[in-house]
């Protein structure tokens, strides 16, 4: 479904970034994979780069100004064009609401929202330019929709993503794009490491499917959306989270 196409996925040197580069490089994409680590410190990087040939690595620190605009002129550059943009870049953690400050906002808010809002303009400046359009993602969370104590700045971030989504559908939809996002629940990856046993376990009981997701539940669905299958939906928030929704 994605032979050939031209990938960036952002936060992708771990956790669902790494799942949805693999599952799209092992379909045939050529991607891109990029975090703000040294390739030398990212083993399942290197790995993947191994294991296929049509893959690359940017080392790109997208908080840093200026890193957006390399990082999509580099991965442009690499394949000759993009055919699909991933913004799965973001983090949840955060104090609680007694200790936020305006440089936990900034913090959140520039990682989680203009981070993927600027390298979506860069990828359609350049793809206006080239008379091509394409498909841009999202990873944004049932923290969009639901809440939970301790993640104001998170869940208001998401709740931005969202909207994003759909208003991004509505002004590029003229020019060839459409775009979509998909909304985890509780993930096993790195970030979830923490969380003791017993937790997991309580968790796993609050969602219908028994279980919390991997990064390959995720994958499959961005895999989907950024696929042929997928051109007639744009705006679109996908829930994967096992039921845990309802």
């Amino acid at each position: 479904m994605l032979h050939g196409k031209a990938t960036l996925i952002t936060g992708s040197s771990q956790g669902i970034g790494l799942g949805a580069a693999r599952a799209f490089a092992a379909t045939g994409a050529r991607v891109v994979v990029t975090s703000e680590k040294p390739l030398a410190n990212c083993p399942e990087v290197l790995r993947l780069l191994s294991d296929y040939e049509h893959t690359r690595y940017i080392q790109a620190d997208l908080l840093t100004d200026g890193e957006p605009e390399r990082l999509v002129e580099a991965a442009w550059a690499a394949f000759g064009g993009l055919d699909v943009l991933v913004n799965n870049l973001g983090t949840y953690r955060e104090p609680p609401l007694g200790e936020l400050t305006r440089e936990h906002f900034d913090f959140i808010f520039r990682l989680n929202v203009w981070i993927p809002v600027a390298l979506s303009r860069e990828v359609v400046r350049r793809a206006r330019a080239a008379r091509r359009g394409g498909r841009i993602l999202f990873s944004t969370s049932l923290n969009a929709t639901r809440s939970e104590p301790l993640h104001t700045l998170y869940d208001a971030s998401k709740g931005a993503v969202n909207a994003l989504t759909r208003q991004l559908a509505v002004e590029l939809a003229p020019h060839g794009f459409t775009t979509a996002a998909v909304a985890p629940g509780l993930v096993e990856t790195d970030m979830t490491k923490a969380i003791t046993e017993s937790a997991k376990t309580d968790w796993a009981s609050q969602i219908p499917m028994g279980r919390m997701g991997t990064p390959q539940d995720i994958a499959a669905a961005v895999g989907f959306l950024a696929s042929d299958e997928a051109s007639y939906i744009t705006g679109q928030v996908l829930a994967v989270n096992g039921g845990m929704y309802l």
